[in-house]
């Protein structure tokens, strides 16, 4: 992506990153245990080497009253800053697990 098409401040440092975002061709189910917290025909596949895939879900299709946001925060270059929820849920092992660049 050239520095003109993606003004982030990752890209004018790093402009060979290659970040994809593609569509998911299929269903998403996010459970904890047989609690559905979210579940969609329209996620997102966001790709960015060396990182694992993430699928990205549309805020409509979330269960946000399983989650409770945090104040925890973090920052990326390329798609700014992130904010997070913990699945209510999952207890302990569910904290600060989801995370949506808003």
């Amino acid at each position: 992506m050239d520095q003109i098409a993606n003004p982030a401040p990752g890209f004018q440092r790093n402009p060979d990153k290659i970040i994809t975002v593609e569509p998911y061709a299929g269903t998403v189910t996010v459970r904890v245990g047989d609690v559905v917290i979210a579940s969609t025909t329209k996620a997102k596949v966001l790709t960015e080497a060396p990182y694992p895939a993430a699928f990205y879900i549309p805020f409509a299709d979330i269960d946000f009253g399983k989650l409770g946001r945090t104040d925890h925060s973090t920052h990326c270059p390329y798609k700014g800053d992130a904010s997070y929820w913990s699945v209510l849920p999952a207890g302990e092992t569910g904290q600060n697990a989801m995370w949506a660049y808003e």
